[in-house]
């Protein structure tokens, strides 16, 4: 039975074709994987097995250390396991006495309706359209971030977009190259290294006050998402995806 995401999941294509890495990419979930390969005490769990501070995370997400996402993610269907929904009550059905109504329910979530079966066909069908069309005004597709309340065992947050989940992993990944290397390379140079802002690089054709406001501007970006990725690396073993 399909399995379904309230965002982008990865795709992969056949066993004899495969697409690019970029269709694995577009989804937030080869993000939460790539994030969690970057914290230390996690992979460190990793290397003795899943025993340690986060074996109980390790029993969901398993090791992460090979650079394999598919494998990952189609182990004993894990990705879909982990992130997908899950809508197994949440069914067109009758409900034969008001015990059957469950808690968890909202008036968001369901309507209610009192059918007299007195009525035609003709009526209710016609009238159950226009309760729905008034009740039921989400669009076709894939539901909108916030639209749709997840009950997935892991849940992304609201507040992302996968191109600046890639940035700040290229970032860090850019910043951790060069820690602790002698003479020391300042987050400027970083920025510079990956054309971060275009409109803040430097160049000897420019007056050197330009470039020196250039290059506070870039050294301030790459801060800021150096401190976004830390903020996801350190949150994410806490099974929170991307940090808020």
């Amino acid at each position: 039975m399909p399995r379904r995401f309230l965002a982008p999941y990865p795709i992969f294509g056949t066993k004899n074709k495969r697409l690019p890495l970029g269709y694995q990419k577009r989804s937030p979930y080869y993000w939460w994987w790539q994030f969690l390969r970057r914290n230390q005490e996690y992979l460190e769990c990793c290397e003795r097995g899943g025993k340690g501070k986060h074996a109980e995370l390790y029993k969901d997400f398993g090791d992460v250390r090979d650079d394999d996402f598919h494998k990952w993610w189609t182990k004993d269907e894990r990705g879909p396991n982990l992130f997908a929904e899950n809508y197994g009550a949440m069914k067109l059905t009758e409900l034969e006495d008001k015990s059957q109504w469950q808690d968890g329910w909202s008036k968001d979530e369901v309507m209610i309706l009192a059918v007299p079966l007195t009525s035609s066909k003709r009526y209710l069908q016609s009238r159950f359209a226009q309760l729905l069309k008034e009740r039921h005004t989400a669009g076709r597709g894939r539901p909108t971030k916030g639209s749709t309340k997840s009950n997935a065992k892991y849940q992304l947050a609201r507040n992302y977009t996968v191109q600046n989940l890639e940035k700040t992993l290229d970032v860090y990944d850019e910043y951790m190259k060069h820690k602790g290397k002698k003479p020391k390379v300042p987050n400027w140079k970083i920025g510079e290294s990956l054309t971060l802002i275009p409109k803040a690089m430097t160049s000897p054709k420019l007056f050197p006050a330009i470039n020196a406001a250039r290059r506070n501007t870039m050294g301030s970006s790459v801060k800021r998402y150096l401190s976004g990725a830390e903020l996801i690396i350190e949150n994410v073993v806490l099974g929170k995806f991307p940090a808020q």
